[in-house]
């Protein structure tokens, strides 16, 4: 009779822990069309995973077509243009994924993840302008380790970035499966490269906020978007507050004092259309409003879409008066106004 109840109480906890995997993985979440009809389609892109708004207007756009392969490349937006390759001496390995910029004095330097066999690298570039060419600088440009998602860029030489898994392959599939908190956030500096934040669920975008020295990380299978106070050359983050239930949340980009959040409302299908480029994954776009001592007031929902225009959406940046996405996996670029 115990060892009976031991049994249906094992079954109980299994089945109780594969129903709440299925509820954050989106598999009996309703998607609902949002201000879809205030979108416009820009094509010319593939795999637009990320965008970093540039202060004098237009934006560069991280891109690779994941369905066919490298090589990938940057791309030079705005509106009213069609997006235009950036010419420049690419790397040879050259896998963009997420990407950040740091402007003073009148330039531009570009600082990209990409994935390479070896490894992960950080490559940085000077964007010159005038002449919309990139300048590859392999001097800045350095080796970070392995499963490296997004960067946010401190000063010329420090930046925080994520790292989303502690396993490859089969391990990370295990990771996301079981939610387990192997992610976190590392600091890039003159002397290396250290951890500074651990205990996260897939750490993905991030984004440090150097008036306010506060940085907000997305936990795609935790679909919670936090943030921390942390000052640079200072002691270890101490977490203001998080927000829960926005469902697989990708990219973070600031939006004057307010936050825009890409997230995936459906992981699975997310994952199918990883593999299958006939296959279409939902997309959502958040707007989190951070409250005065850095927890987050209020979540409003800006877009949803069973991905008609554009599937998977990975990011939303402010651009031009309005709000440019981009895809990790689909063809081009969606902008909107009136969000």
């Amino acid at each position: 009779m115990m060892k009976t109840r031991v049994v249906i109480a094992l079954v109980a906890v299994v089945l109780g822990f594969v129903i709440d995997l299925l509820i954050d993985a989106g598999v009996f979440y309703q998607v609902r069309d949002i201000n879809v009809r205030q979108c416009r389609k820009i094509p010319g892109v593939s795999g637009a995973e990320d965008i970093a708004p540039l202060r004098e207007g237009g934006a560069l756009v991280s891109s690779m077509d994941r369905h066919a392969g490298p090589p990938g490349a940057l791309y030079f937006v705005r509106e009213g243009q069609a997006p235009l390759r950036l010419p420049g001496d690419y790397p040879a390995d050259f896998f963009p994924h997420g990407i950040d910029v740091w402007q003073q004095g009148g330039e531009t330097w570009v600082y990209v993840v990409s994935h390479r066999v070896r490894g992960d690298r950080i490559d940085v570039f000077r964007f010159e302008r005038a002449a919309l060419r990139l300048v590859y600088q392999p001097g800045m440009s350095r080796h970070v380790g392995r499963n490296i998602n997004d960067i946010s860029v401190i000063d010329r030489s420090r930046w925080l970035m994520t790292r989303d898994h502690a396993g490859a392959g089969l391990a990370g599939r295990i990771e996301d499966y079981l939610r387990l908190p192997f992610s976190g956030v590392l600091l890039v500096d003159e002397n290396g490269v250290h951890p500074l934040l651990d205990g996260l669920h897939f750490a993905n975008g991030i984004y440090f906020d150097r008036r306010l020295a506060r940085f907000y990380v997305a936990e795609t299978t935790r679909g919670a978007v936090s943030s921390w106070a942390w000052r640079p050359g200072g002691g270890n983050p101490v977490m203001l507050g998080r927000i829960d239930g926005l469902r697989g949340v990708d990219n973070i980009m600031p939006d004057g004092g307010r936050l825009l959040v890409a997230a995936h409302p459906q992981l699975l299908k997310l994952a199918g259309y990883e593999e299958d480029a006939r296959a279409r994954a939902p997309s959502l776009v958040w707007r989190l409003v951070p409250g005065p001592n850095g927890e987050m007031e209020r979540a409003q929902m800006l877009y949803q879409s069973h991905g008609q225009a554009l599937a998977a959406i990975s990011v939303a940046a402010p651009l031009d008066g309005q709000v440019m996405m981009g895809s990790v996996f689909d063809d081009g670029l969606l902008t909107c106004w009136g969000l």
